[in-house]
């Protein structure tokens, strides 16, 4: 059976209102991650999220997201941050938007690894949307699975564009 997912689409690229901040999803050693906001648009949300990793934790995730083509490799597998976002009952599988890495070594000789990748949810329902459900894991680099019910600050109706709310 096939997975049903939100694909990796980009939000629009103006309009949409701010409809929550900030929220820590889940802390784990040297791993941090957190909900940057969720936006509002006429066909959906767009979630924001940001996962920092320090030493150990940083190194492995560094060797998860690498290119995979030396043929020589024989750990070629590739892993990334597991999100499930739920809207409306639906809990599906998130695939991110500009999951692009951003790794930067410190003064001690440790480096940060740090992502921030964005998801889409369509909706596409006539009913008032008041809170998204969150699942995050990366096991491969340590972080466990967390659940997270995120109350939007007003319902967002899809039908009705963000300025009239």
């Amino acid at each position: 059976m096939r997975t049903r997912r939100w694909s990796e689409n980009p939000a629009p690229a103006c309009g949409g209102i701010e409809v929550h901040g900030h929220h820590r999803l889940a802390t784990a050693h040297h791993l941090t991650l957190d909900l940057t906001r969720v936006v509002a648009y006429d066909a959906g949300l767009a979630v924001h999220l940001a996962l920092t990793a320090t030493a150990d934790p940083a190194r492995r995730a560094r060797h998860q997201t690498r290119p995979l083509t030396d043929p020589r490799d024989l750990s070629a597998r590739w892993s990334y941050l597991d999100v499930w976002l739920g809207i409306l009952d639906h809990l599906v599988v998130a695939d991110p938007y500009r999951a692009r890495p951003d790794v930067h070594a410190s003064a001690a000789g440790r480096s940060t690894y740090r992502t921030e990748p964005q998801y889409w949810i369509p909706t596409d329902s006539d009913v008032l949307a008041r809170a998204i459900t969150l699942t995050v894991e990366w096991a491969e680099i340590g972080l466990a699975p967390a659940l997270a019910t995120i109350a939007l600050d007003r319902p967002v109706n899809p039908r009705r564009t963000p300025s009239r709310f």
